[in-house]
């Protein structure tokens, strides 16, 4: 939980900027810089991404992890991970959102990462945030 919550935290420390939704209202996801590493398979990026989780069985967790080909570019793989809840009691959950492309060697990497987050403090537990949970 502690590398998972350290990972998070950097990553959104160093982001400035967030993709937008269709309609251009508030951010969806908060853009990340995805590491420059290739993986063996798409599962193996999943497992960077989520670390050790579940840590425990407290709270009851649960992951899903999703791959689809990306709509506008069929040729990549869109990811999305959803892990929930977390060991943190700001953070009732995290969507971690990925674009893979797979190389001439056949080795993937992430091309595009961002993230989002439910907050326990905030007005609306339901509500997708691309900011950091206070």
């Amino acid at each position: 939980m502690m590398r998972l919550a350290a990972i998070s935290l950097a990553a959104l420390l160093v982001s400035a900027c967030t993709t937008t939704d269709a309609r251009g209202d508030d951010p969806i996801y908060l853009e990340q810089a995805p590491a420059r590493q290739t993986y063996e398979s798409p599962l193996a990026a999943a497992e960077a991404l989520i670390g050790n989780h579940p840590e425990t069985m407290e709270g009851g967790p649960t992951l899903n992890l999703q791959f689809a080909p990306l709509a506008s570019d069929p040729s990549r793989l869109e990811m999305t991970v959803l892990i929930e809840p977390l060991l943190d009691d700001s953070i009732a959950a995290q969507e971690w959102r990925a674009v893979l492309m797979q190389g001439d060697d056949f080795r993937w990497r992430i091309t595009e990462l961002g993230l989002r987050q439910k907050c326990y403090r905030s007005g609306s537990r339901d509500e997708w945030v691309a900011r950091l949970c206070l």
